[in-house]
């Protein structure tokens, strides 16, 4: 039986930092201080648990207001295509379904893609006569 919860430091931090690993996130695990410091600033944060292992998490930044940004979604690899991704995504959106504008940055990976699309997100690469334009400033980290 699944169990989602919002206390994230009700298990062991390593436990996340390996479902990073096992998803192949490996930048975000070169660091543990600083992804363990990102979950202490975020807004929300959710856990998924099957049978006391970390399966899942999404993490989330928002002013509650005008935006929220969902930061990382990530499902153990073995427990993918079960419905976990859904659903935690639809109680982060539950949790903030008062805010305005929804975003997610994410790669071209077509299972992604399709995921987000899936739950009525629109790929801003695909929207034609709206006044979104979306901008991006990645700071490159030398994490060595």
């Amino acid at each position: 039986m699944m169990k989602i919860f919002s206390d994230w430091e009700q298990v062991q931090f390593e436990e996340i930092v390996d479902l990073y690993n096992a998803v192949g996130w490996e930048a975000y695990t070169q660091n543990t201080e600083s992804l363990k410091r990102a979950f202490e600033k975020s807004t929300y944060v959710l856990v998924a648990l099957i049978d006391e292992q970390v399966v899942g998490v999404a993490r989330s930044i928002s002013d509650e207001v005008s935006i929220h940004y969902l930061q990382d979604i990530l499902i153990h690899p073995d427990f993918q295509k079960k419905g976990i991704g859904r659903e935690l995504l639809n109680l982060i959106l539950e949790r903030f379904k008062d805010v305005r504008t929804h975003m997610i940055l994410t790669d071209d990976e077509e299972k992604q893609l399709k995921f987000y699309e899936s739950l009525g997100y629109k790929n801003t690469k695909s929207l034609k006569n709206t006044p979104l334009n979306t901008f991006v400033m990645m700071k490159h980290l030398d994490l060595n």
